[in-house]
């Protein structure tokens, strides 16, 4: 038996550049190192995620650039409800993968105004696919505080 595909209506509502630091170097030459990172985080109540994406560019080991934009997608009421499963909310990784997705293209923008005009503007994320979102994100919905 196969899934039929679920249609859950959502929409950018933020985009924010959380951290741009540019490391002025001697050097043009040597290697260059991207370290990347993405994290997400969800709001129950306004029924939003938000995805984080952090670039670092590293040449011969030292940063030169850091980079991380945030971007918010709301979701409709009835699609929200779609993804909670019991005390959970499990987002699906071909959900995340897309908000990833649209969150690394965002940033590539970023860097390109950013560095526009300057000896950095070399710099490029690579096109990196989703793939290393492995699994389903599960979210409490009433998370235990600890004091």
């Amino acid at each position: 038996m196969s899934e039929q595909p679920v249609n859950i209506n959502f929409r950018l509502i933020n985009i924010t550049t959380e951290e741009f630091k540019v490391n002025e170097v001697d050097t043009e030459n040597g290697t260059l190192d991207l370290n990347f990172d993405f994290q997400f985080g969800v709001n129950n109540d306004k029924k939003f995620v938000k995805t984080i994406a952090k670039f670092k560019f590293l040449l011969d080991k030292v940063e030169v650039i850091d980079v991380a934009v945030s971007c918010e997608f709301e979701f409709e009421p009835a699609g929200w409800e779609f993804f909670v499963k019991g005390e959970q909310l499990i987002l699906p990784k071909g959900l995340l993968q897309e908000l990833a997705m649209f969150t690394m293209h965002t940033t590539r923008g970023v860097l390109h105004s950013k560095t526009e005009g300057n000896k950095y503007n070399r710099l490029f994320i690579p096109m990196i696919g989703g793939e290393f979102i492995k699994q389903d994100l599960a979210i409490p919905l009433n998370p235990t505080t600890v004091n």
